[in-house]
């Protein structure tokens, strides 16, 4: 029976990642770290988001696909279970020197209320 509680990556190659496989959790608030180049922002930018992007783009008509960003597939065996999803970019968001991410997409209140603070 395949595992619906978790996003399955096998075999990611893309850019300096090698033959990684991954099962990551569903519902849950999931963190990515490490030192700078080790493959933090290939698996979650340029496989999940990217894939999952991918996927919802194609449900929509011809005409409203050729209006959109149009995304690689990632150099992967397999991608199992994704959702549709939102990407916030690492550039820089303007606002003031305290704005976050949270306060400028408005997210912040959800946040708060999901992390039970």
């Amino acid at each position: 029976m395949p595992d619906q509680n978790h996003i399955i990556i096998k075999g990611l190659c893309q850019n300096n990642l090698k033959n990684i496989s991954l099962k990551i959790p569903k519902e849950k608030l999931v963190v990515f770290t490490g030192v700078s180049g080790s493959g933090k922002s290939s698996i979650v930018f340029d496989t999940i988001a990217a894939e999952s992007q991918r996927q919802m783009n194609e449900t929509y008509s011809a005409y409203v696909r050729g209006r959109l960003p149009k995304y690689e597939k990632p150099k992967a065996e397999r991608i199992e279970n994704l959702s549709p999803s939102v990407i916030i970019d690492q550039n820089p968001l303007g606002g003031n020197a305290r704005s976050m991410v949270g306060t400028i997409s408005d997210m912040y209140s959800a946040l708060r209320l999901f992390c039970g603070g």
